[in-house]
């Protein structure tokens, strides 16, 4: 079935089950704006767009931690994202009934970091998915009642080195796909309604990868409703299919874009895009939907967009859509920000090597195709963007 043109048509019926979904989330403590110690929340400035869900979801792109400072030497990279445990409560303030914790991010803290996430969220009553202390319980769905239906959240990540193993803390794996569909199909068995979260794909790109559409397509045939997904730290379209909806990225939420050198070159890292989305409570379907941007404010908060500005935004949005419609659009932007990733790593291993580290610049080449998240875009170079 062909995927239905990208148009935000809210219902108006009062039948229905309705869920907001948020992008990447970083929670950060801004200083000077808390009062006796209590966090404030990043949320505020966009709480109105927030409420009245069913059901709120995000991607939690952090770990918790009592130790910020790395007294315990838990991490070696200096810019893990992690959070103070302190700020779990302002996502219960903001209304969020459920998080995806299958991330690049969730095990910068280690195994320790992952469980503090974890034992933080039970404390609080926020239902997780994606991660875990082994593969069992990272594969295995989230559930929620809500309206007299059963509602199953799945999360997977595409980030191989963060994998769960049979007894070892990770996230959930988003590979083997047949492994991600079928887990998909078992719980439609037993669910009215699935939503299927992914964090994957190249970052910075304003379109998907024609293996994640193809992809998300199936997660739907097998039995998804929704498709959401996160991690490129920019928006790219949605399109209806079938009775479904798929988000292809809802790009930043809360995060550190100001003074972050990595994003702070991509100005469309500071927008983001809050989805929602109204279900059928009988049929389960998908009746409606629309997207409200966002702004990421200097102090990494977001807030709402309005007059020209939002105006802009929602034509680059209309045209993110559009491309999903045409492979051939597909097939070429994917090959270019392919070019872009292969092109990246020429340059870091020139410069190691220019520094008298031919060595490990050789063994970083020798390790990409390695790595499962990087064969589809190595693969789209001889193969022009297939």
């Amino acid at each position: 079935m062909e995927p239905q043109p990208c148009t935000g048509d809210r219902n108006s019926g009062e039948s229905k089950l309705k869920l907001i979904f948020t992008g990447d989330t970083r929670l950060i403590r801004t200083p000077g704006t808390e009062q006796a110690g209590k966090p404030q929340s990043p949320f505020a400035r966009v709480q109105h767009l927030l409420q009245g869900a069913d059901v709120l979801s995000g991607n939690l792109e952090c770990f918790f931690t009592e130790d910020l400072e790395n007294q315990k030497g838990l991490w070696k990279h200096p810019k893990v994202l992690r959070a103070d445990p302190a700020m779990a409560t302002t996502l219960v303030e903001a209304g969020f009934s459920i998080l995806n914790l299958a991330n690049n991010h969730m095990m910068d803290g280690g195994p320790q970091g992952l469980e503090t996430t974890t034992d933080t969220l039970n404390r609080i009553g926020l239902p997780w998915s994606g991660a875990g202390r082994g593969h069992g319980q990272a594969i295995a769905p989230a559930w929620l009642e809500r309206g007299g239906r059963t509602l199953a959240f799945i999360g997977a990540g595409d980030n191989s080195h963060d994998y769960a193993g049979p007894e070892t803390p990770g996230v959930a794996p988003m590979e083997p796909f047949g492994d991600l569909l079928q887990r998909t199909r078992e719980a439609a068995e037993q669910a009215d309604i699935v939503v299927v979260q992914l964090h994957a794909d190249l970052e910075f790109s304003y379109a998907p990868a024609p293996y994640r559409v193809k992809l998300s397509r199936a997660l739907i045939d097998h039995g998804a409703t929704l498709v959401i997904q996160h991690h490129p730290h920019v928006v790219q379209g949605v399109e209806r299919y079938r009775n479904g909806l798929i988000a292809y990225s809802l790009g930043n939420f809360v995060f550190n874009v100001r003074g972050n050198a990595y994003q702070e070159g991509f100005p469309e890292a500071r927008y983001g895009w809050i989805l929602s989305v109204d279900l059928d409570p009988a049929t389960h379907g998908v009746t409606g939907w629309d997207m409200e941007p966002v702004w990421i404010a200097d102090d990494h908060r977001p807030e709402p967009i309005e007059g020209a500005p939002r105006e802009t935004a929602l034509r680059d949005f209309a045209g993110r859509c559009a491309v999903l419609r045409s492979s051939r659009q597909l097939r070429r932007a994917w090959l270019g920000r392919s070019w872009r990733e292969a092109r990246y790593h020429a340059l870091m291993a020139y410069y190691k090597s220019r520094r008298g580290r031919p060595g490990a610049a050789m063994l970083d080449l020798l390790d990409l195709p390695m790595r499962p998240r990087n064969r589809f875009w190595l693969r789209a170079l001889p193969l022009l963007g297939r």
